[in-house]
């Protein structure tokens, strides 16, 4: 909970441009927060002019944090990405202490609002997605692997680098251009990816067809065996666990195992 002056500052900072020159709007802002006497008079007294400085700073870094995220989805909102960043400094505000889930937060705010909102293309919050989710997994720290990882074995679940991770969206917002001025619109094509990055620290994108989505999306959140993994999956999409569907499963996860995302089996405790 805020005291009275930072709840004032607050709304200088994040809230919408006050006119801080004109007697009537400065008395009601500091009346608004119930600011104490000495504090009023201090501000009066020395001006507001750091404060606006502040203002001006803090709002340009996370914009700038914001443009290098999710620049390609900024560039296809348009003007329209200006109102949607003042509404969310004003209405929520950044609630983390890191400056890189800034985005995800901003997303999360705008993503009701952008559904009802006809000059918002329905793709424009999964290409967000999208964009936020590689520089999440940039920033994903770095984690030493642990134990003995055997050979592949039906009824022994898998191990993977933490830098993975299944994703569904309904367009493919993975294909548009790479270039922040080209405003294409992406297919409406549903679409499975795995996001991962490589010992390098490269950000890859392998789609996935439904079928092995489902499979490494079991596989990758918990210790559940492949066996396991491939009949539930084959269950869900309606189809039978047969030679054709494990030997496509075999070639999927030896793909894997070459670009280093599967470290092997996890051997039962």
């Amino acid at each position: 909970m805020h005291n009275p002056l930072e709840s004032a500052i607050l709304e200088l900072v994040l809230g919408a441009e006050l006119e801080v020159h004109n007697p009537r709007t400065l008395d009601a802002w500091l009346s608004r927060h119930r600011v104490s006497e000495e504090d009023s008079r201090a501000i009066r007294e020395q001006g507001l002019e750091g404060l606006l400085v502040y203002r001006r700073l803090v709002r340009s870094r996370l914009r700038e944090t914001m443009e290098l995220a999710i620049e390609r989805t900024i560039n296809h909102l348009g003007p329209v990405f200006d109102e949607y960043f003042d509404r969310f400094l004003a209405e929520r505000g950044p609630r983390t202490h890191y400056l890189r889930d800034v985005t995800g937060e901003f997303l999360d705010f705008c993503e009701p609002l952008w559904k009802a909102d006809e000059r918002v293309a329905d793709y424009s919050i999964w290409l967000g997605r999208h964009e936020e989710l590689q520089v999440e997994m940039a920033a994903m720290e770095v984690s030493a692997d642990v134990g003995e990882a055997g050979p592949l074995e039906l009824d022994l679940p898998l191990r993977f680098i933490a830098a993975a991770r299944v994703v569904r969206y309904p367009y493919a917002v993975h294909e548009l251009p790479i270039s922040p001025g080209d405003r294409e619109a992406p297919a409406a094509r549903p679409t499975a990816l795995l996001a991962y990055r490589d010992s390098k620290h490269h950000v890859h994108n392998l789609e996935l067809t439904t079928l092995a989505a489902s499979i490494l999306e079991r596989l990758l959140h918990g210790r559940i065996t492949l066996r396991q993994a491939a009949v539930e999956a084959c269950g869900e999409n309606g189809i039978a666990l047969s030679e054709a569907v494990l030997t496509g499963l075999a070639s999927v996860l030896s793909d894997l195992a070459q670009r280093g995302v599967l470290l092997g089996a996890a051997h039962s405790r």
